[in-house]
């Protein structure tokens, strides 16, 4: 049985996708994943939960650099609907990302529980309780 019933994978590269649907699956982490190609995608995604009164994704995985909107302006967005969304997910940041200042400023976002480097594996998807 899985530990989650539905997560949220905010992402644009199409083998990451495919490389976090697969581990996500195999660990048995979570039943769905939801996968959005980026930020503006995903809020739309969650207005469309608070408006049909749907379940929320227990986890996001949020990468940082992605077209149209990236993952700083999701947060932002996100940050500013969190009233009406419970129970509130956990967002960890899925990045590549190297630069010390993008660890600093995922902090400053009281939704993110952590910063993932890229790939997501099965022994970080074990350490979250």
């Amino acid at each position: 049985m899985s530990r989650y019933s539905n997560v949220l994978l905010v992402e644009d590269d199409p083998i990451t996708i495919m490389v976090c649907d697969r581990i996500i699956k195999m660990s048995d982490f979570a039943q769905n994943v939801v996968s959005c190609e980026n930020g503006k995608y995903a809020i739309d995604h969650i207005k469309r939960i608070i408006d049909e009164g749907k379940q929320f994704p227990e986890i996001i995985f949020l990468d940082i650099n992605m077209p149209v909107m990236n993952g700083w302006d999701f947060l932002e967005e996100f940050e500013a609907l969190k009233d009406m969304i419970s129970p509130m997910p956990r967002i960890f940041i899925l990045s590549s990302t190297v630069d010390p200042e993008d660890y600093k400023r995922a902090k400053s976002f009281t939704a993110v529980d952590n910063f993932i480097s890229k790939p997501l594996s099965k022994e970080f998807l074990d350490d979250i309780k």
